[in-house]
């Protein structure tokens, strides 16, 4: 069973948080070699604040083997600030309909106590974030992200389009694109999770964080 967080970094127990930082430090810096400035063992940028909104996958273990952030482009976030030549001049947009999606990564096949723990999380992480930013009166998901990445999102089925040509970035290209959040592209996502259910039962959930070691309450920071 793989388990889908989606919370406001605020609301995250301080150990998942900390496993979090971790993973993508393995991933981003470790695996693809991407030259970020940060803590030992720990990813974060001045993007990473309390309101963040974090995709987390955990697998059966309770590691975390996904992760995706999610980030209003109503305050400053990664494409505005960094990576704004990816716009190929237009301007970064500000706007309450459009959000942003970067730090996005999933690992496939790792398997877990002898088993596989499904084929599918890139696509589940990337439906629940279309699925809040619906909830939250978003239209449009920006990214930052590499080739491949995007060639996943066309492969299933997402409604995505360039919005410049790729740059080189720490030896490997990296591009902007936007992603629309509509019923194209949460059917075409959501066709993956009823696959894989369909055939052996449910193989994700989206966990209450009130049932999370060392959930901060409600009355401390609301859950979303």
């Amino acid at each position: 069973m793989v388990n889908v967080i989606c919370s406001r970094a605020s609301a995250l127990p301080a150990n998942l948080y900390k496993s979090l930082s971790a993973f993508r430090r393995k991933v981003f810096i470790e695996r693809l070699g991407w030259n970020l400035k940060c803590e030992p063992e720990c990813e974060q940028d001045q993007f990473d604040r309390d309101d963040t909104v974090h995709l987390v996958g955990l697998g059966e273990s309770g590691d975390v083997i996904g992760c995706g952030r999610l980030l209003p482009t109503t305050k400053s976030y990664l494409l505005q600030e960094v990576f704004p030549h990816l716009l190929n001049g237009t301007q970064p947009p500000c706007s309450e309909k459009v959000w942003e999606l970067s730090r996005f990564a999933a690992i496939r096949d790792r398997r877990q106590a002898g088993t596989i723990v499904h084929d599918h999380l890139a696509e589940i992480l990337l439906l629940r974030a279309l699925q809040y930013c619906r909830r939250h009166g978003a239209t449009q998901l920006l990214a930052v992200s590499t080739l491949a990445v995007e060639r996943l999102m066309l492969k299933a089925g997402v409604d995505v389009q360039r919005l410049g040509p790729p740059h080189i970035v720490d030896g490997q290209p990296v591009l902007a694109f936007v992603i629309q959040v509509n019923e194209r592209s949460i059917e075409s996502l959501s066709a993956f999770e009823n696959a894989e259910q369909s055939v052996s039962g449910p193989k994700f959930t989206t966990v209450p964080l009130r049932n999370l070691p060392g959930f901060k309450t409600e009355a401390q920071h609301p859950v979303l």
